[in-house]
């Protein structure tokens, strides 16, 4: 059977030739171009692509990247099912594109000629890789003589091939340094692009591996932003806004690409057609036959020329669709767009709502507080308070529109208690002492007290503040100076207070009178003592009372005395007699006043008094 198609084969051939060279010599008869002017094998044919420079290829390949990471890009910001659905496809599209840019790169690498000045690069590839052939064909050589080798000689060939495959690894060396220098002189762009296409697949493979347990096998969307409050629908319609630029851009950048390559199948289909039939050189006659192998090569390069349209036609038709695709996912992302801009102008009404109501009910307040009293101090603060309690209900219901309701409300109410007992730790341990004032040691309306150096009578106790009518020091004249003295009640608990009085409010006084040198010093102390008892004997007996009631048990009724007590001690001019006493708080300065008075009538009407006497009432 073999036999038999080999002894048809000649027929076939000629057969096959005949089919080809007849039409080929009826169209060369019509041709009105001679034959000789185009000489077959010698023109270039006119539907022969152009080949492309170097960058040109892969600019264009580099803009297919491009294109597709900005498809990726995009995909991240789709939300809705519809969106995402979109978002595929412009990917997969895009990834369809830059398929076919590294098919037809590597195309027309095939049909690139080598450039001028990569040509001394090419050569020196060509004769390395012969070199590195010849001595690979040693090496095997070397190791089939050594493996049929026995002994001695076996040892010398092993020796042998381990040098010459020293060299070859050294001429491999030489070889790839020689094509990474034909690679940088644009020289072998099928090598550059077959790298971008490996790293565009491993790129694919590696994210393909990261989605998948991001994906945990449900495929479901991500959920859309929630855009219920002020902040979160401009934050929304702020990002809707940079992307629906984006792929409005993108879908820009589709229809300029489609727009390109339209123009450049037009160009190449024109050139194509206004190209001579390549039968036309071959002459008329049975002399035609020779001219077969030119007219096979014609049909190729003429089925080459219709896939190359066929791939402006494909290019063009993903474009088109990658740009409808953008127009209907940016009309998508404007739908959206405009329901974050509703609920951004719905949230603005609101604010400008509250605004406008807490105005109209500050007016209204301050009229009717107006009515409630005419006092000016109480007027003005009961302003203050409405003004301010309306302003922040009002600021608040802005928030609840801008930030909305706090989420985790338990910890807010948390902090925020954390933050005023901070905040208010004054007013909290001010309301605690108030309990403490209270008490049977405290302080009450009408007391003498001291506060933080600051003496005078308690005309106030609040819940957070004790007021003081200001009198000066005990030992100072104590007139009333018409100062009001504020005082948080803190100070019952982190610091102290003196309180003159129980309930006579009982304090010592002092009398100091300068004894002249011509009179006694103890006749006239002793005189002085007799006439402050005589003045004091029911505030000594009173006080006595109410001190022994005060104090312990365990001192006895000799732990308290009222009674007064003199000290006479020498001065610059001459002997001084100090007199202590106890008196009210309330009475203190009237009764100096009287004390001062009798003490005078004594040494001036009284010199020659006894020790012992009496000085009336």
């Amino acid at each position: 059977m073999r036999a038999r198609l080999r002894s048809l084969r000649p027929i076939l051939i000629a057969l096959l030739f005949s089919v080809i060279a007849v039409p080929a010599a009826r169209s060369a008869r019509q041709s009105e171009v001679p034959a000789k002017q185009k000489p077959a094998g010698k023109t270039k044919k006119a539907s022969e692509p152009p080949a492309a420079p170097v960058s040109d290829i892969l600019q264009r390949i580099q803009t297919e990247q491009a294109r597709l990471e900005l498809a990726q890009n995009l995909a991240q910001t789709a939300t809705t099912p519809d969106e995402i659905r979109l978002a595929r496809k412009a990917a997969r599209l895009a990834d369809h594109e830059l398929e076919l840019a590294f098919l037809i790169g590597l195309r027309r690498a095939a049909d690139n000629p080598t450039p001028p000045q990569a040509q001394a690069q090419k050569a020196r590839v060509d004769a390395l890789a012969a070199e590195a052939a010849q001595q690979q064909a040693v090496v095997d050589g070397l190791k089939q003589q050594a493996a049929k080798a026995r002994g001695r000689q076996q040892e010398t060939l092993q020796a042998q091939v381990e040098f010459e495959q020293a060299k070859l690894e050294l001429a491999n060396d030489e070889l790839a340094d020689a094509r990474e220098d034909l690679i940088a002189a644009g020289g072998d762009l099928k090598t550059q692009i077959e790298r971008l296409q490996a790293e565009h697949e491993a790129a694919e493979q590696h994210a393909a591996a990261s989605a998948a347990p991001a994906a945990g096998g449900t495929g479901s969307p991500a959920p859309a932003q929630s855009s219920d409050t002020l902040l979160a629908s401009l934050r929304v319609w702020f990002g809707l806004r940079g992307a629906r630029s984006q792929l409005d851009a993108a879908r820009e950048d589709a229809l300029a690409a489609a727009e390109s390559t339209k123009e450049r199948q037009s160009e190449f289909a024109s050139q194509a057609g206004a190209a001579p039939p390549a039968s036309a050189a071959a002459p008329a006659g049975p002399a035609s036959a020779p001219a077969a192998p030119s007219i096979l090569e014609t049909i190729r390069q003429k089925s080459r020329t219709e896939r190359i349209l066929a791939g402006y036609k494909l290019r063009i038709r993903d474009l088109e669709e990658l740009a409808a695709t953008y127009q209907k996912w940016g009309d998508l992302v404007g739908e959206r767009q405009n329901t974050a801009g509703r609920a951004v102008l719905r949230g603005l009404l609101w604010i400008a709502l509250f605004v406008l109501v807490g105005f109209i009910t500050n007016r209204l307040a301050q009229r009717f507080i107006a009515r409630l009293t005419e006092e000016r101090r109480r007027l003005h603060t009961l302003r203050t308070l409405s003004r301010f309690a309306i302003q922040v209900v009002t600021l608040g219901l802005i928030l609840l529109v801008v930030l909305g309701p706090p989420s985790q409300l338990a910890t807010l109410v948390a902090f925020a208690g954390a933050g005023l007992t901070v905040a208010l730790k004054d007013f909290i341990v001010s309301f605690i002492g108030w309990f403490m004032l209270m008490g049977r040691n405290g302080v009450h309306v009408g007391d003498w007290v001291e506060i933080n150096g600051v003496c005078g009578e308690v005309i106030e106790v609040s819940l957070f503040h004790t007021v003081l009518l200001e009198t000066g020091n005990w030992t100072d004249p104590g007139h009333p100076t018409g100062r009001k003295v504020t005082f948080t009640n803190s100070y019952a608990i982190e610091g102290h207070y003196f309180n003159f009085s129980t309930s006579g409010q009982w304090l010592w006084d002092e009398l100091e009178v300068l004894i002249p040198p011509a009179e006694s010093p103890n006749a006239v102390a002793d005189a002085i003592l007799n006439m402050v008892n005589a003045e004091t004997q029911a505030n000594q007996q009173l006080a006595e009372q109410e001190w022994k009631k005060l104090a312990a048990p365990a001192q006895g009724d000799h732990a308290v005395s009222a009674a007064p007590v003199v000290m006479v001690q020498p001065s610059g001019g001459g002997i001084t007699a100090r007199v202590r006493y106890i008196t009210r708080a309330n009475e203190r300065f009237d009764l100096r006043a009287r004390l001062y008075h009798r003490a005078v009538e004594l040494l001036h009407g009284g010199r020659t008094a006894p020790a012992s006497a009496q000085v009336p009432a």
